[in-house]
This record gives structure tokens, sequence and C-alpha cells, in this order.
């Protein structure tokens, strides 16, 4: 599990080997073996025997912005591995290699975003006709995509044109499914007006967490990616390897809105701008983590969704491992 420290005063120290987490109204304790990762999303207080704590169990300690961006980490210097993998990595995320796996991680997410639209098609029926141009559609960008030569000089450009593509149609149709007030007009990152990005937003944030971490732990630079651009304070290969996970939380957001189990829950702060509740935070995480924790089948595997995330990353190291450029 995922402990979060998202109230004023709250304090994480070390008690008898435990985590000690503190409010003014409780306290109680967690065994290290029972956490995976420590978010900080408010001003709080973390003793150094804390601290220590996490990097001996290998628990990643994350600061993040409240709509659950990451903007700083503490890991266990154990998460360092040889130069050797890192010099292979540059290598191996700009040759045929890196394309083709880049190649068959978009098509994993456009099979997820498909599967996605063919769920939500009868939830409307005036927009049916749209549905089945949008499946069609998707099919037709897995097909070109699949049969796309990596040994072309335009190969990224052309699985980045695959994946927007498909975005603009999935996103288009996905909000006019929803029921108000989370339909929405236009996906967007930055300001949103509307409940449904906001929260969407939030829950890759967390996710983007969980992955960056899993890269680190098997000693991935996650500045080194195929498909996304390098650059300050991005971290490229953490958004390739997010890519086919992106439609499993769709799922999870549209799954809890169809089914009526979120409410709205935007508040406006002193400069106006909108953001998520706390109510509304603590009630993502919950529905993140029990997703992350839960088993289901992914490629035909079936094991929980933590497990597939690291099981992939592991698949990476070892295809670049066995890079021989």
């Amino acid at each position: 599990m995922q402990i979060v420290l998202d109230t004023y005063g709250i304090s994480l120290s070390v008690r008898n080997g435990c985590f000690l987490i503190a409010t003014e109204k409780e306290k109680r304790m967690v065994h290290p073996d029972r956490i995976t990762s420590i978010l900080v999303t408010m001003a709080c207080r973390i003793s150094s025997p804390a601290i220590l704590l996490a990097a001996t169990n290998e628990i990643s300690l994350v600061i993040c912005s409240r709509t659950g961006k990451p903007e700083a980490r503490l890991w266990s210097p154990r998460f360092l591995n040889t130069s050797m993998l890192r010099r292979k990595q540059y290598g191996f995320t700009r040759c045929n290699s890196g394309y083709r796996w880049m190649k068959e991680t978009i098509v994993r997410k456009l099979v997820n975003q498909l599967s996605n639209i063919r769920f939500l098609a009868d939830r409307k029926q005036s927009v049916s006709q749209e549905s089945e141009d949008v499946v069609r559609g998707i099919e037709h960008s897995i097909v070109c995509l699949t049969a796309l030569n990596t040994d072309d000089i335009d190969c990224i450009k052309k699985i980045r044109y695959f994946e927007a593509s498909v975005a603009k149609q999935y996103w288009q149709l996905v909000g006019k499914k929803l029921p108000a007030p989370f339909c929405f007009l236009l996906r967007t990152k930055l300001n949103p007006t509307d409940v449904f990005n906001p929260y969407i937003n939030y829950l890759y944030g967390v996710l983007r967490n969980q992955v960056e971490t899993a890269i680190l732990s098997f000693g991935l630079d996650p500045a080194l990616g195929c498909m996304h651009r390098d650059g300050y304070k991005l971290p490229s290969l953490v958004f390739d390897l997010m890519e086919p996970y992106r439609p499993i939380i769709d799922r999870l957001l549209i799954e809890t809105v169809l089914g009526g189990k979120l409410t709205d829950s935007m508040e406006t702060d002193e400069l106006g701008n909108r953001r998520i509740s706390r109510p509304g935070r603590i009630k993502l995480i919950d529905l993140f983590n029990d997703k992350l924790h839960k088993t289901g089948v992914y490629n035909k595997t079936k094991t929980s969704f933590l497990n597939l995330i690291l099981l992939d990353t592991k698949s990476l190291v070892d295809q670049i491992k066995s890079y021989e450029g």
C-alpha cells in the first residue's frame, strides 16, 4: 500500500521498527513490509529515522503537487545499477530494437483504448454511429502501426502520428459518453475547467510515480526514452512505459463514474484556481491502490497491475541488456 501524507501537521517517524503516522486526532503504526511508497502532498514533518527506514526497505518517498505530479523524490542507493546498463540504454533507445519496443508498446495502448471504446459503445445510442467510426479508425491504426517498418528513418514520427490520431478520436468520444458533470469537450492537462480532466490528470500523476519507481528500482535512467522528447524535468522513459497503462486508468475512472461511485469534488482556492478537494484526492488514491493490487488479466496473463508494471520493466531491462549495438 501507499502511505499518503496529505494533512497539515501530520508527521512520520519511527517506533519499534515501524512507521508511526501521527495527526492531531490519531496515531497509527505501519510495518515497512506493508508499504510500497510514501506520497507527500501537504506540508508535514518527516524524521530522519523515517527517511532511513524507507531507504533501507527500498520504499520511495515522493513529494507531489496537489495535482498528483511528482516534484521531488528520495530513494534508496540500492536502486542504482552499473553504468554499463545505462550506456546500453542510450544506444537501445536510438536503434531499431528500441523503436520496435516502442511500436509494440503503443500498439498495446491502442488495443486498450479500443477495448474502452467498445465498453462504452452501447452506453449512449445517440452517438452509436460515431462509436462504430472510432472503432474502425482505431482498428485501422493498429493494423498500420503493426506493419510499420522500424528500419524507417521516420519510424518514431509515424508512431507519434498514430498515437496522437487515435487519442483525438478516443477522447472526443469518451467525453460525449460520460454523464454530467463528468462530460467534457477537450482532453486537457493544464488548467482544466471540467471535472473529468483534473481527476484523470491526478491519477496519471500517481501512475507516473509508480512507473518511475519501477524504472529506478531496475537501474534504468528515467530520462532516456524512445518516443517522448528529451528535456529538462522530462522523464521520457517514464512517459514511454506509461502509455499502455493510461487506458487502464481511464477505464478505472470511467467505470467508477458510470457506476455513480464518484461525485464532483472540485473546489476553488484563494487564487481562483479549481482543484480537487482533499476527500476527492483520498477517494482517487484509494481507487488507484485497489486497482494496483487487484488481480486481473493483462496481455493474456493473470496478475496484479503492480506486478504487470514490474514485469514490463523487467522485460525492457532484458531487451536493453541483450542490445549489442
